[in-house]
């Protein structure tokens, strides 16, 4: 289940990397204490991930 944050990322046109879940994202987040602003941008191979701020047509997006 996506966070208020993640929700309001998705709102406004963020999506998941393909092959990641909700679940996966939580499970990486908690292991690795990843602040809730960060959502994943990258997913290289089947480990590596790239946590930021998604941008969409040049600007950050707005969170709660």
């Amino acid at each position: 289940m996506p966070t208020e944050i993640e929700r309001a990322y998705m709102a406004q046109g963020y999506a998941l990397p393909e092959g990641l879940s909700w679940a996966g994202v939580a499970s990486q987040r908690a292991r690795w204490g990843i602040a809730p602003i960060f959502v994943p941008l990258a997913h290289v191979r089947r480990a590596s991930l790239g946590w930021g701020v998604p941008f969409i047509n040049g600007r950050p997006l707005r969170h709660p």
